[in-house]
Order: structure tokens, then C-alpha cells, then sequence
């Protein structure tokens, strides 16, 4: 500011030198006043006395957090991005946490939704199923960006907080995190604002983390235990925004598409977003290997995998080897079906021995080598569908789902094989390491 002043001073005492020609001579001026006058301005006008301070480190300017300032205009907007052309509409409430005004108000939480929706319905059986389902869009207002844990990693004082608390600082060490269903209460009150409460049970909520470092879960919101063979019950699938997202840029993220992917299902975000819809929608189970998991947690993990199925959950593994004993024996036995090689391959359930799935992969098992959902998983999507769509007086149909599946799933087999040439001859002794955190239940 010094610098400023002076200038202003000088340039006005030069304007009356120069009215004044006859006592001095321009050159003599120009070499002792002018161009050192200029020299100081210049250099003043690259730094203030309140500039922030180049790190002279790396000869960057440091990353300045940034908190939301509105958190009311923009908070809890509801907007149906999808509306149903069959039945009476299969809901799915979109919410995100750690979007911050800006985020919405400049478009980007709303490129997260829509490219959701490009996902879901990128491959089949949901693709074939889009016209069944409403999918809403509700706003909510973080003050803090999802991924500032590199600025917490900076500053431990710094003021974390998101719209549902899914990231969270350990107590005892600020810099841990961990990732978590966040605040239940707040889920609801969000996702009544796009559905009615008699909704709440036919509905899947996915919850967009803007964070590129958290885990994928998916939790139940509510339980019912009675024997039935179709699965009801609300569930959210939990998933980081990951590769999509670029700390501190500017751009939409479907600039970042653009530029970077030929299709955003060759994303992380696409093949974790289906697997975990798999769980909270169709009520799937894993079908890979926890390699750290003990021989002695078997036991509870056959236990609770009976109960499970007794509701209809987890149809896609099976306790019994003899693949006619299993939940897909009328596929396996059914000569159209041979392209996917069905049979009880052991491993499954996080459980290397005693456990199986129906095909060597699939997305439940590990989706970065496959977007394929195998015949036990369509078929599980498929009647949860219907039954939501027309009520308990539909009635499954074999012949129908398979009139419905077996020519778009011949052609998704075979574009999945060209897209993934080692998941199709990978050997058999091949256990993926595990991407998820197990399906969480709350009862």
C-alpha cells in the first residue's frame, strides 16, 4: 500500500516538472525520476501487504479450503430426474454428502446424479428395467468439500463438517477417517421430501460421497424377516464419486468424462456403483473371498447366510455344492443358458471353502474385471421389479423372464468378454481381492 501511495505522489510531481520545461531537461528526468518510479510500481503491483504467501517450496500458492456460505438457498431441492412409463414407479432417492453450495449451485452435484443414472441403466437387466423406475434428485448442503481430509492432514484444527457425516475424523487421531451411514435420521428426513413414507420400503437410496478416498458400503434402512421369495426392505448404496473427481479443479464432471473416458462405465465410480445397487436393490451377496477371514467365522456366516435366504437375500450363493440343489438349478439344468457356463464354483460369501457362486465372475464377485451380472443376479432384479411395479398379484414367471433376459444377455455376455478378455480365461484357482466393505444390516 506504501508502494501505491508513493507512486500516486510521484506521478504528480512529475506532471509539474514537465509543464515547467524550460528549468529541466525530459532525458535528465526520464533516467533519475521516471523509470525508477516505474520499476517500484511495477513491482508493487504484484504483492500487497495482504497477499497470501507464495510457498517458496514448490513455487505454489497454497490450497485455501473453502466453506459453504449459503447453506439454505439450495438445500433440500427435489428434482425427478427419471419418471416411470410402466407400472406404478420403483423409487430411487439420489443424495450426496460433502457437496458444498457451490457444487450445487454451479451444476456439478447435478453432472453426479445424471451421470448415476447413465450408469445404472448402462447394462442389463437394468437397462431393459428403466422405464419401471422414478429417480429424484434431493439437494443437501455441506459446509465442508468431502475430500478436505488433505487439508485436515495439514491443519487438525480445520472445521470438518458434512450434510450426513458419512466421513468422519477418528477422535484419536485426526488423521484418520472413517466412512460410515452417517446420520440415519437425516437420510430419512431428506428422502421423504421426494417420497411418501408408504414408498420408503420399495425404495434404494444412493448416497454420492464426494470423496475420492472412501470405502463402498451399502447398509439396510429397514428389515423384514418373514419367509418369502422375493425381498423387500430399503437399503443405500453408499459411493465415493473416486476417479470422477479432481482435488481443487473447477471442471464438471462431465468435462472430466469428456477428456479423460471413452465411456464412464470404464470408471471405478460405474463398476462399484452397480455392485453396490446389486446389494441394496436386488439384495445380492458377495460372491468373493476375504482372504484375512478365519476358518472359525464359517459357522456364522452359514448360519446367517440361511436366515438371509429364508427372506429371499442373497439368492446368488449357495451352501450346497450340487449345483441342482442351488437357487439357479433351473438355469444351470436349461440348455439356452450353457453360454454361462453355470455351475457352483467354491468360494463366495467372503468364505474361501463351503460357500458358492454360479459363475467364475461376475460383478458381485469383482466388478474392475466384469459389468456383468450373472442369471441368478438378473433374475433377482427382475422380480423385485415386477413385484414392486404391479403388487403381490404378480407372479413369476420362467418362460417370461426368460423371453425378457436371454438375447440381451448373450449380447451383454459377449460384449463383456471382448471388454474383459482375462475374467473369461482366468483359471478357476483365481481369488480376487476384495474391493467392498460386507453389506451392513440393521435390524
Amino acid at each position: 500500500m506504501v508502494i501505491s501511495h508513493f507512486l500516486a505522489i510521484s506521478l504528480q510531481s512529475l506532471s509539474l516538472i514537465l509543464n515547467n520545461s524550460t528549468l529541466f531537461n525530459m532525458k535528465i528526468w526520464y533516467k533519475f525520476l521516471f523509470l525508477p518510479v516505474l520499476i517500484l510500481a511495477f513491482a508493487g503491483c504484484s504483492k500487497d501487504d495482504d497477499d497470501i504467501v507464495v510457498n517458496n517450496d514448490d513455487n505454489e500458492t497454497p490450497y485455501v479450503p473453502y466453506h459453504s456460505l449459503d447453506m439454505t438457498t439450495d438445500d433440500g431441492k427435489v428434482t425427478q430426474l427419471l419418471k416411470h412409463k410402466v407400472g406404478k414407479g420403483i423409487p430411487i432417492v439420489i443424495l450426496g454428502d460433502g457437496f458444498v453450495d457451490k457444487d450445487i449451485k454451479e451444476g456439478r452435484f447435478r453432472d453426479a446424479t445424471t451421470s448415476t443414472i447413465d450408469v445404472l441403466f448402462s447394462i442389463h437387466p437394468l437397462k431393459s428395467l428403466r422405464d419401471y423406475f422414478d429417480v429424484y434428485e434431493v439437494t443437501a448442503v455441506s459446509y465442508s468439500y468431502g475430500y478436505n481430509y488433505m487439508v485436515i492432514q495439514e491443519d487438525s484444527t480445520y472445521n470438518y463438517e458434512t450434510a450426513f457425516s458419512t466421513v468422519g475424523i477418528e477422535e484419536h487421531d485426526p488423521y484418520a477417517f472413517t466412512y460410515k451411514a452417517g446420520d440415519k435420521s437425516k437420510i430419512y428426513k431428506y428422502a421423504l421430501k421426494a417420497i411418501d413414507e408408504n414408498r420408503i420400503d420399495d425404495a434404494t437410496f444412493i448416497m454420492l460421497i464426494n470423496d475420492f478416498g472412501a470405502r463402498e458400503f451399502t447398509t439396510r434402512f429397514t428389515y423384514h424377516s418373514q419367509d418369502m421369495d422375493i425381498p423387500t426392505g430399503c437399503s443405500a448404496a453408499y459411493v465415493a464419486l473416486e476417479d470422477i473427481i479432481k482435488f481443487g479443479e473447477e471442471f464438471s464432471l462431465k468435462d472430466i468424462f469428456t477428456s479423460n473416458y471413452d465411456d464412464i462405465s470404464h470408471t471405478s465410480f460405474a463398476h462399484t456403483l452397480l455392485h453396490e445397487f446389486g446389494h441394496a436393490f436386488a439384495k445380492l451377496a458377495d460372491e468373493y473371498v476375504e482372504e484375512e477371514r478365519k476358518w472359525n467365522d464359517f459357522e456364522n456366516d452359514k448360519y446367517g447366510l440361511t436366515l438371509e435366504q429364508i427372506t429371499g437375500y442373497y439368492r446368488n450363493v449357495s451352501l450346497e455344492s450340487d449345483v441342482t440343489k442351488s437357487p439357479w438349478a433351473d438355469f444351470a439344468a436349461d440348455s439356452r443358458y450353457d453360454f454361462e457356463k453355470l455351475g457352483c464354483y467354491e468360494g463366495g460369501y467372503y468364505q474361501e471353502k463351503g460357500v458358492y457362486r454360479p459363475m467364475e465372475n461376475s460383478l458381485m464377485r469383482h466388478s474392475d474385471m466384469t459389468l456383468y451380472f450373472n442369471v441368478i443376479s438378473r433374475a433377482m432384479f427382475y422380480k423385485r421389479c415386477m413385484n414392486i411395479a404391479f403388487g403381490d398379484s404378480w407372479q413369476f414367471n420362467y418362460e417370461d423372464f426368460v423371453k425378457f433376459d436371454l438375447e440381451k444377455a448373450k449380447a451383454a455376455y459377449q460384449a463383456d468378454k471382448e471388454q474383459y478378455p482375462y475374467n473369461y480365461s482366468a483359471s478357476k484357482r483365481f481369488r480376487a481381492t476384495p474391493r467392498f466393505v460386507k453389506m451392513k444390516t440393521s435390524r
